[in-house]
């Protein structure tokens, strides 16, 4: 929005930024409530980057676009979440820079309750809060409390408080002092969504990098949230191909790959398949849907532990899972397959 050149210039406190992909269906809901905050016009501002690469419907969302509130809408070519919010750090020019999903809806309070939580916390870096789903169809009854997370779905409890060291903030609903952020090098681009691949943890890599530079990680339960799971998300198929790419994304945060687990990954999958009935006791068991919610996430951690194991000495995985449906394959070849499946299912 223009500033008449002769009015005082006055910053906003805090910059909302949403970043999106091909989801101007769902991209005006999520700036409508931005538009509906209850903090004065003037203590924020509303920075939008699209990656899109669906140009035509960019152009046709931006055509009838009327935003009310202070705000600015950033094109950016080059895929990345993760570059689309060192962008938006970038452009904000508050002290504080919030982030929302194109798909999630800002409760009324949301920034205000930001910064009511960084000047009760003078210590603070990094401050979020939970992130309630908005179901695109019914819960599915399999899925259990642990895994609810891979939906982006968070509640740390009715307390705000200091975070612990293995605590974490979602992206959908995390603000950072823009002070503290760029200290901490910004987010890492090879990190986070680059176009369809389930890459993530940026979130914990910056969140990790602001701690270690003094500051402390927030949980305040009054920022809330409100996110789409969406109708291709609540299948076991999506679920497992998710759990995967963590266990990829994992890689870059935390070295765990030491050699002295192997030994309780290959329990964790044997355990698994001896769970099943002898005929599925093999690789293709992996990919089995089912209604045991425990079944499904013994199958998750299985796959989790599979996935270290890949990643690490490449013995003979036939000799754990079996041959059924890689009949004739190398080892190579087997290893390929499997990963393919996990990463890529149909």
């Amino acid at each position: 929005m223009p500033r008449d050149p002769l009015e005082p210039t006055v910053l906003p406190k805090i910059s909302a930024v949403i970043c999106t992909f091909n989801r101007h269906d769902l991209l005006l809901e999520a700036i409508m409530s931005i538009e509906l905050q209850d903090l004065p016009a003037h203590d924020y501002e509303l920075i939008i980057v699209d990656n899109s690469d669906d140009l035509q419907a960019r152009d046709r969302f931006r055509e009838g676009l009327e935003i009310t509130c202070a705000h600015r809408y950033i094109e950016e070519p080059r895929p990345g979440l993760s570059r689309a919010r060192n962008i938006g750090i970038h452009a904000a020019q508050a002290e504080f820079v919030a982030f929302m999903d194109d798909d999630a809806k800002a409760s009324a309070g949301w920034l205000r309750h930001i910064l009511n939580a960084f000047s009760s916390h003078e210590a603070a870096g990094v401050v979020g809060g939970p992130v309630r789903p908005i179901w695109a169809v019914r819960r599915p009854s399999w899925l259990t409390p642990q895994l609810e997370s891979y939906l982006t779905i968070i509640d740390r409890g009715d307390e705000a408080r200091v975070l612990g060291a293995e605590e974490w903030l979602s992206g959908t609903n995390i603000a950072f002092r823009t002070r503290a952020v760029t200290q901490a090098g910004l987010f890492p681009e090879n990190l986070g969504r680059i176009g369809r691949l389930l890459l993530s943890n940026e979130e914990l890599f910056v969140s990790k990098r602001v701690r270690d530079l003094g500051y402390t990680v927030v949980y305040e339960p009054k920022i809330e949230m409100h996110h789409r799971v969406h109708a291709e998300r609540v299948s076991q198929s999506w679920l497992r191909r998710r759990v995967f790419w963590q266990v990829l994304s994992d890689l870059f945060v935390d070295d765990q790959m030491h050699p002295d687990n192997a030994e309780g990954d290959v329990r964790r999958v044997l355990d698994f398949l001896m769970k099943l009935a002898p005929r599925h006791r093999g690789a293709m068991g992996l990919f089995l849907d089912t209604d045991d919610p425990q079944l499904l996430l013994a199958q998750t951690e299985a796959i989790c532990a599979l996935a270290r194991l890949l990643a690490t000495d490449c013995r003979d995985w036939r000799s754990l899972l079996g041959t059924e449906g890689y009949a004739g394959d190398d080892n190579d070849t087997f290893c390929s397959r499997l990963i393919d499946n996990l990463a890529h299912p149909a």
